[in-house]
């Protein structure tokens, strides 16, 4: 009697595993490092900088005040030459699938659409501390843009290979907070 109640409880469990596996794909960055490509100096997190011309050719790289929603995250990917699939999850929150981003699986951005810039800013900065170490995203006018979790050269080289870091200002978790990388998109 006892191997009876176990066995669906196992089935149960592996049911709900396999579930949640199918949803946890977005969790790491599966794409390969390269982001040195990207960087003037050194990877190590805080002394990191963008090179000068990787936003040259980024004409949306001055600072924007208006609202915006996913769609203009999805303009500027396309334009970037990325697919993109968008799941509307309610009215103030979007995950913006990057199908094609150099990795075995897509990538999932996250999107909070927030009432202004500094809600922005806000909203990433406390996602990047509760998600700890490896996280990072970017921050446009009152879009707060949450990514997979990586290495610094995997957040690099996507960040860079998107242009994501100069549509929008790319933050990355530290040890206790987190830092702006330098060079390409800012607010003010």
């Amino acid at each position: 009697m006892h191997t009876r109640t176990v066995f669906p409880v196992a089935v149960f469990l592996c049911a709900l595993l396999a579930a949640c596996g199918e949803s946890v794909q977005y969790a790491y960055l599966s794409t390969p490092g390269a982001g040195d490509r990207y960087v003037a100096g050194s990877l190590d997190p805080g002394s990191a900088r963008l090179k000068p011309d990787l936003c040259r050719d980024v004409p949306e790289n001055s600072p924007d005040r208006t609202q915006l929603d996913e769609n203009a995250l999805v303009a500027f990917l396309q334009h970037q030459g990325f697919h993109t699939k968008v799941l509307r999850a309610r009215s103030d929150l979007a995950y913006v699938d990057v199908l094609d981003a150099g990795g075995s699986e897509p990538v999932r951005l996250r999107v909070a659409i927030l009432p202004d810039a500094y809600a922005a800013g806000s909203d990433l900065h406390n996602a990047i501390l509760e998600h700890g170490p490896g996280s990072w995203g970017i921050h446009r006018s009152n879009l707060a843009i949450l990514a997979p979790i990586g290495s610094m050269d995997q957040i690099l080289e996507l960040a860079g290979r998107t242009k994501l870091a100069c549509w929008g200002v790319l933050t990355v978790a530290a040890r206790d907070d987190d830092f702006v990388v330098p060079g390409g998109y800012m607010e003010f």
